[in-house]
């Protein structure tokens, strides 16, 4: 029994079937998670190593590059990066794609090849460690800021608060705070008054860590009672540690702490700085787990905040008195804020509720489409295949573990126009056999199976344009299989739903009908069917002139319109936030730079207000913008977060006002760089131009990097020139003098620990404040060591008890370094990289300039190279993958369904020729809407290959069918038009057009109709999936005109040739 026959046979399983897909459906949409961008995985391993005291150099030499030596042979490895920078090496190893079990053993293949490494120093810190790097539980998703007219500790207690509650969140894997500084004690001590009691700062450290105890001293047996006995010597105030003393002189006087130095309550030093608005704040960015939904997160973030942000106190004294009862309670000051920024979930909602309403303003149009080529029945039918068809998907996507964004949709957007169309044609037919005389019941069946085959080979087909898209390699790859996955599982949805669920509705709810009736052939659609025929019949008089004219045309037109397309790799998209980025002279410190910062910050506050929601200044760090980086930690560095409200609501576009600001910023003097750094649509990727000079000599590499840059700077549309070579802070060094630390029984390590803890500091002890433990910091004023003549002053205690000034064990010297080395492919590389105003030129051109200039560098500098990693390269990869290797594979898989279906090995090749009359199309609607030819545009080429051959299939089919026909109800009396089989395929041909121009002019349509307001942004614009529209649509209207006029042409030639090429015998 047949699918359609057991469907029609028992409507009650039909119906059962379509109620349990629709609440599967209805319970994957609503527990789906949310994002803006599918998952990106990436196969990456980090291996850090800790060499305290090494200089980068010397890391770079005595440990990254021994262990590159030793992983190089590691299997399926892609690229290695490393960094050395002082006392720290760090490498990354980023695999091919691989799978899960695969990079597993590769991650112990690392950890085999490290472990086999003998001659590392033995100084190291402890053994290199190989870690896999994690990247999908640690997705940021926004930033809660405290700040205001606030006392540090206040701020700080109010941020612990919102922590807390905030990470019981179902779906919030960490929260990281910045801005936040650790209470501590510092005992400052004075170099001068220590000399005086001939003491040393170690002396201070013992004395405090001795004095601070807690010791239990076992159990004493009193009698029959036993006691536990504890020594109590722990500081119970601040007071306390000043009053310890630390020897007695030899007239019995005691030295207390307070008599050498100075005892403060403060907090760390400030490494980095947080601000929002220029105001001091603290921090919270929140991170979800890989399946959590960020828009439910966030909505119950701002429920917790809201109080805050409306300026009511007490809920946050509610909560800062449940953090701890040991805490008081506090009256925050009316000017206290706390704001979210940084909100996903804002362009979250904005982006998807884009793909939302024209989703469901494409699904208007084709009922409406529907309703007028097939009546109000027929549409209904059709119609309700749509949401059983996308529910049944989501259900599918759910078990497979995706979620609900951009690429999800738009493969939702994409196929709701397909998914009709193979109920189109079922129901078509079975009403063409309603109007024959059949029963609703025998029609349903009869016409199901009799159009089986065509609709199963047009659903596989598109599917096999769609599944070697999901073979793309690269983060491009990942951002879009999305697309063709979704595609795939909704075809297959449909096709149960067509042939399961269909036959039995139509059975079901149908009433036997007429060619007259309303649901039988449109009156004004018949003339528009005579009108064709009498048009074709014409065309096939000058089939030759038409189809070879068609052919050169469409050739000579695809290859000017590739030629003059600009490229790039994703369309931009007006995000609505920007980076300031500022590098300031490299011995800045964090005060310098945060003096520089807030002339900035004014500069930026000349924007008018309505056109920023918030300023999110960071002094200290930047913060990686493209998500392929690390995070630079430097008080010489510095960035601002202008988050700008949404562009429909701005005059002005966000690259309008990075302009204006550029323009700005040259009024203020100081820094050694100002850079903007923008998110644009897709996925992460590099800057639009990058190239890295590869060699030995840093001063060779600096050389050549600066020829790049000026070159780069004289071309038109080129701006944002850097580079990522930063030469360090002045050191001082202190070389010891070996013969001097024998005599005095010293090692390096004493030496060099003893200058570190008088100037960074010694943690020494804890100092206990209700259920707060508070580092004890013994150190150097400031102000007595800030020449290097002080430093070479300062005392270090011999083990024989006197006191040597360092200048006597060790050589000072003032010198240059460099903060860190990187590596790329295991040479020394420095990257220089720069934006493109693409209304002026673009990545490739600009790339493109500089192969040309630099194509010799090889023979200019011998042993140095140029390595070109931008958007350019990324865009050279991405095409020849999608146009040598995947599009090839979705046709050949056509073309072995079709030549199966057809059994023939000419007729595939007739229905293909729709496919480069599709790209045409493509071409045609990327230049007409200004669109650039993207990866986006040409991943949209692949899929329409799958989608242009349906009606093609449907049309060679019937005239297949008719010829067929023809040949069973021929007469041995006809014998001449048995004579003329040439007559006769005319015949089948124009007849068989005929009977399917309905069905190809409506699944046209309906796919249109479908994604025209995505193109035409009826629900909102999306710069990113505009260019895949208007690729499918133009693609598709041009191939259904190639599919009505020059392929029953085509199909007239080579069967009309191969039709006088065979006998043929009369009796």
């Amino acid at each position: 029994m047949s699918i359609p026959k057991l469907s029609v046979s028992n409507p009650v399983l039909s119906n059962l079937l379509m109620v349990v897909i629709t609440a599967l459906g209805v319970y994957a949409w609503v527990t789906l998670p949310r994002d803006l961008i599918p998952e990106i995985v990436t196969y990456t391993a980090r291996i850090s190593t800790f060499y305290p005291g090494a200089s980068a150099e010397t890391v770079e030499k005595l440990v990254t590059a021994r262990i590159e030596d030793a992983i190089e042979k590691v299997d399926q490895i892609d690229l290695i990066t490393s960094k050395s920078s002082e006392g720290r090496s760090d490498i990354s190893v980023q695999f091919e794609e691989i799978s899960d079990r695969d990079f597993d053993k590769r991650i112990q293949d690392l950890r085999n090849a490290v472990d086999r490494i003998k001659d590392l120093p033995s100084e190291l810190l402890d053994q290199p460690e190989v870690v896999a790097v994690d990247i999908s539980n640690g997705v940021p998703m926004v930033t809660v800021a405290v700040s205001g007219n606030l006392d540090e500790s206040q701020m700080k207690l109010a941020a612990e608060a919102l922590e807390k509650q905030i990470i019981k969140i179902d779906g919030v894997s960490n929260i990281q705070v910045a801005g936040v500084r650790d209470r501590e004690i510092w005992v400052e001590v004075d170099p001068d008054r220590l000399k005086s009691y001939n003491l040393v700062a170690e002396q201070v450290s013992l004395a405090l860590s001795q004095r601070n105890l807690n010791l239990p001293a076992g159990v004493l047996e009193v009698g029959q009672s036993e006691f536990l006995v504890r020594t109590m010597g722990e500081f119970r105030s601040v007071a306390e540690i000043a009053e310890t003393i630390i020897k007695v002189t030899t007239y019995g006087t005691p030295v207390r702490v307070k008599d050498i130095a100075t005892v403060r309550d403060t907090y760390q030093e400030a490494r980095t700085l947080s601000r929002i608005n220029g105001q001091p704040s603290i921090s919270l960015t929140i991170q979800k787990k890989n399946d959590g939904n960020a828009i439910r997160i966030i909505d119950q973030i701002r429920k917790i905040v809201t109080p805050y942000t409306e300026g009511q106190t007490n809920p946050v004294n509610q909560m800062i008195q449940k953090t701890s009862s040991k805490l008081t309670p506090i009256e925050l000051p009316p000017e206290t804020k706390i704001s979210l920024v940084n909100d996903s979930s804002v362009l979250l909602r904005e982006r998807l509720g884009i793909l939302q309403n024209n989703a469901l303003l494409g699904l208007v149009l084709v009922v409406v489409f529907l309703w007028l080529f097939m009546g109000s029945r027929n549409a209904f039918f059709a119609a309700l295949g749509i949401p059983t068809a996308i529910l049944g998907a989501l259900w599918i996507l759910k078990l497979m573990g995706s979620s609900i964004n951009a690429s999800t949709l738009f493969g939702l957007i994409l196929v709701i126009g397909i998914v009709v169309d193979d109920a189109i044609v079922v129901i078509e037919n079975v009403f063409r056999r309603m109007e024959e005389g059949l029963s609703p019941a025998k029609a349903a069946i009869v016409g199901a199976q009799e159009v089986a085959w065509p609709v199963l080979s047009a659903s596989l087909t598109t599917m096999a344009a769609f599944l070697p898209l999901i073979l793309m390699s690269g983060i491009p790859g990942q951002f879009m299989r999305v697309v063709p996955i979704t595609g795939v599982v909704v075809i297959l949805a449909s096709l149960v739903e067509v042939f399961a669920i269909l036959p039995a509705h139509i059975a079901e709810w149908s009433k036997p009908t007429t060619a007259n009736s309303e649901e039988g052939h449109s009156n004004w659609f018949v003339n528009i069917q005579d009108r064709y025929v009498e048009l074709l019949n014409r065309i096939l008089d000058w089939r030759y002139v038409i189809v070879f004219g068609t052919v050169l045309g469409t050739f000579v037109f695809s290859i000017l319109a590739f030629i003059s397309l600009p490229k790039e790799l994703f369309p931009g998209e007006d995000f609505p936030q920007f980076y300031i980025k500022v590098d300031m002279p490299t011995d800045y410190g964090i005060e310098e730079t945060t003096q520089f910062m807030e002339k900035l910050e004014r500069v930026v506050k000349s924007l008018p207000r309505e056109e920023y929601v918030a300023l999110v200044t960071n002094i200290g760090l930047q913060t990686p913008t493209n998500g392929l980086e690390g995070t630079s930690i430097s008080s010489n560095v510095a960035e601002v977060l202008v988050e700008l409200v949404p562009k429909d609501e701005r005059n002005r576009s966000r690259d309008e006002i990075i302009e204006f600001l550029r323009l700005q910023m040259t009024e203020i003097t100081g820094a050694e760089k100002i850079y903007f750094d923008k998110q644009e649509g897709g996925p992460p990727r590099g800057r639009d131009v990058e190239v890295k000079v590869k060699g030995d000599r840093i001063p060779q590499l600096v050389a050549i990097a600066n020829q790049l840059k000026r070159k780069l700077s004289s071309i038109d549309g080129v701006f944002d020139v850097k580079d990522d070579f930063k030469s360090g802070k002045p050191e001082i060094r202190l070389r010891t003098k070996g013969e001097k630390l024998r005599q005095f029984g010293l090692t390096i390590f004493q030496v060099a620990n003893n200058v570190r803890n008088a100037i960074e500091g010694n943690t020494c002890t804890v100092y206990r404040d209700a259920d707060e433990a508070i580092d004890v910091v013994v150190k150097y004023t400031k102000n007595s060591m800030n020449t290097i003549d002080a430093l070479s002053q300062m005392m270090i205690a011999t083990p024989s008890g006197i006191s040597v000034p360092l200048k006597d064990i060790a050589q000072i010297s003032r010198e240059n370094s460099l903060v860190d080395i990187k590596r790329f492919d295991v040479e020394r590389a420095i990257t220089v990289s720069a934006s493109v105003d693409r209304e002026v030129t673009s990545p490739a051109i600009a790339t493109q300039v500089l192969q040309a200039t630099f194509e010799d560098i090889g023979f200019r500098y011998p042993g140095y190279s140029l390595d070109f990693r931008g958007e350019f390269d990324q865009i050279l990869e991405s095409f020849k993958e999608l146009g040598l290797k995947l599009l090839p594979m979705g046709v050949m898989l056509m073309y072995f369904i079709l030549g199966a279906q057809f059994k023939s090995f000419l007729q595939p090749f007739i229905i293909l020729f729709a496919i480069p009359f599709g790209v045409i199309g493509a071409m045609v609607g990327l230049l007409i809407t200004q669109s650039t030819l993207s990866l986006i545009a040409l991943f949209g080429v692949v899929a329409l290959a799958g989608i242009v051959v349906n009606d093609s299939i449907v049309l060679i089919d019937f005239i297949n069918q008719r010829r067929n026909q023809n040949q069973k109800s021929k007469t041995y009396d006809d014998q001449e038009k048995a004579n003329d089989p040439v007559d006769e395929l005319r015949d089948a041909v124009l007849k068989g057009s005929r009977l399917r121009l309905r069905p190809i002019v409506l699944t046209s349509i309906t796919t249109i109709a479908g994604l025209i307001p995505m193109f035409l942004g009826l629900g909102g614009k999306s710069p990113v999936w505009q260019p895949l529209a208007s690729t499918i649509i133009f693609g598709l209207l041009f191939s259904t005109l190639l599919t009505l006029f020059v392929m029953p042409a085509l199909y007239y030639i080579i069967e009309g040739i191969r039709s006088k090429s065979q006998p043929h015998y009369t009796d």
